[in-house]
């Protein structure tokens, strides 16, 4: 079941950050969906056997194994053969539509219909309006943004990309990112800046209407980045209710842009190191930002809305406060039962 790009849009140029519910807010800077589970006890035995059979990597972070042997084994896999979906389709649809997150209505359909009114001067004028209104000097933030694009547009402009095209494409990347000049967020969502309870005026909300723009370029120009196959961390900061769902055997799916460092090692810096959740994936389909950032540092690779995971195992450690969990991107199709590689 699918929404039409007209419901879409209209969801989209309704959406008011001022009024908006707590229930229309994200839950937490990862927010996921249970997809399903190992309902099978004989599977699932299987599936912990061979997690331990392969083994631990080097010790790395808090205690805990830096990767487990299992997360590069696509063999694995046979495992999603035997979950039992948590919800329909059409449950799932409901549960996205109760928490609104813009990232997950942006659709090839939606695309299409934007790209008629889609340009850089539009998504320019827009990103001033979310920069804006955080309180800070947003001459030297779009500076900054427009430097990056000029500085990493040629990478688009190679792959066909006409001139304005390319910028804009690296303009959003770098909006994404951040300021590495002033004070932002980071490792948010896009639209979670607009549902954080900050008062905006009625003028910028009804301008806000059109950040899909911002969507449709930054969808555009990870489009255009090869998958990274390989080890990446996260650090967030989870509830123990939201802790609970991410045992061996889940399927979980981030239904919104989720930012990672590429590598085993869980970023260094007080922000990222303080939280009390470590996630260790194998990516599969993440794309590889770094050059197109203003934290390249931190070697960032994206993960698109939708991109869906397999729990290996959930690990405790550093006197019961720090969670490490390990897991693998996988790619589905899915029927109403059960969830199998596709």
């Amino acid at each position: 079941m699918s929404r039409s790009v007209n419901e879409i849009i209209t969801d989209l140029t309704t959406f008011n950050p001022r009024t908006a519910t707590a229930q229309h807010r994200l839950s937490h800077d990862c927010y996921m969906i249970l997809v399903g589970y190992v309902e099978d006890k004989k599977q699932l035995t299987k599936l912990r056997n061979m997690v331990d059979s392969l083994g631990e990597a080097t010790e790395g972070d808090y205690g805990a194994a830096a990767s487990i042997g299992v997360m590069e084994c696509e063999h694995v896999e046979f495992i999603l053969e035997y979950i039992r979906l948590q919800h329909n389709s059409e449950e799932l649809l409901d549960a996205r539509n109760e928490h609104f997150v813009y990232e997950d209505n942006f659709n090839s359909a939606l695309s299409s219909y934007i790209e008629e009114t889609a340009s850089l001067e539009k998504l320019i004028k827009i990103c001033r309006y979310y920069e804006n209104r955080r309180g800070i000097n947003v001459d030297n933030v779009i500076a900054e943004h427009n430097d990056r694009a000029a500085k990493s547009c040629q990478y688009f402009l190679d792959k066909g990309l006409l001139k304005n095209e390319a910028l804009a494409s690296a303009f959003a990347i770098s909006f994404y990112t951040g300021s590495k000049s002033e004070a932002c967020s980071r490792g948010a969502s896009l639209i979670a800046r607009q549902s954080n309870g900050v008062p905006i005026d009625d003028k910028t909300v009804k301008e806000l209407s059109e950040a899909s723009i911002i969507l449709y370029y930054l969808v555009k120009a990870l489009s255009h980045i090869p998958y990274y196959w390989g080890y990446v961390t996260r650090a967030c900061e989870l509830k123990d209710e939201e802790l609970k769902l991410y045992t061996t055997g889940a399927l979980i799916t981030w239904i919104q842009f989720s930012s990672s460092k590429k590598g085993k090692k869980v970023a260094t810096n007080a922000d990222f190191a303080g939280r009390n959740t470590f996630f260790k994936i194998y990516s599969l389909t993440g794309r590889p930002i770094q050059q197109f950032s203003n934290y390249p540092e931190e070697d960032e690779v994206l993960f698109l809305p939708h991109s869906t995971f397999l729990i290996f195992k959930h690990t405790i450690s550093h006197h019961g406060t720090q969670h490490t969990i390990y897991m693998r991107q996988v790619e589905l199709g899915k029927n109403n039962t059960s969830s199998s590689s596709g």
